[in-house]
C-alpha cells in the first residue's frame, strides 16, 4: 500500500487520536451507535474544514482580492498612459505650430528692408 499524501496524513493524525479516545467503550449498533457514528462524522466535517478547507478559502480569498488590487492597479495605469499618450500627441502638435511660427519670423525677419 502507497504511503498517504501530505494532506491526508495531517487529516488522519487530526482525526486519530480524538476517534480513538472517544469510540473507546463506545456502542456502534443500534441506535446508541447511530448517535455516536452521528457526532463523529460532524467532528469529522469539522474538522476537515477548520484544518484543511477553511485554509484554502482563505488562500483563495486572499490570491483573489491580491488579482483584483492588481486588475485595479492595470486598469489605472492602462488610463493613465492613454491620457500621457494623449499628450505627449497634443505637445508635439503644439511645439510643431511653435517651430512654424519661429520659422515665419525669421524668414519676415530675414526679408524685411533692413536686414
Amino acid at each position: 500500500m502507497t504511503e498517504p499524501s501530505g494532506p491526508h496524513r495531517r487529516i488522519a493524525d487530526t482525526i486519530r487520536p480524538a476517534m480513538l479516545e472517544g469510540l473507546h467503550g463506545a456502542t456502534l449498533h443500534g441506535s446508541d451507535g447511530a448517535q455516536h457514528i452521528a457526532a463523529w462524522v460532524d467532528w469529522i466535517a469539522e474538522a476537515v474544514t477548520v484544518h484543511v478547507v477553511q485554509p484554502i478559502a482563505d488562500e483563495r480569498d486572499a490570491f483573489a482580492d491580491r488579482v483584483d488590487t492588481l486588475s485595479h492597479v492595470a486598469q489605472n495605469h492602462k488610463k493613465a498612459y492613454s491620457a500621457a499618450a494623449q499628450d505627449v500627441q497634443r505637445l508635439e502638435a503644439r511645439v510643431a505650430e511653435l517651430e512654424a511660427e519661429v520659422e515665419q519670423l525669421r524668414e519676415a525677419s530675414s526679408d524685411s528692408p533692413g536686414s
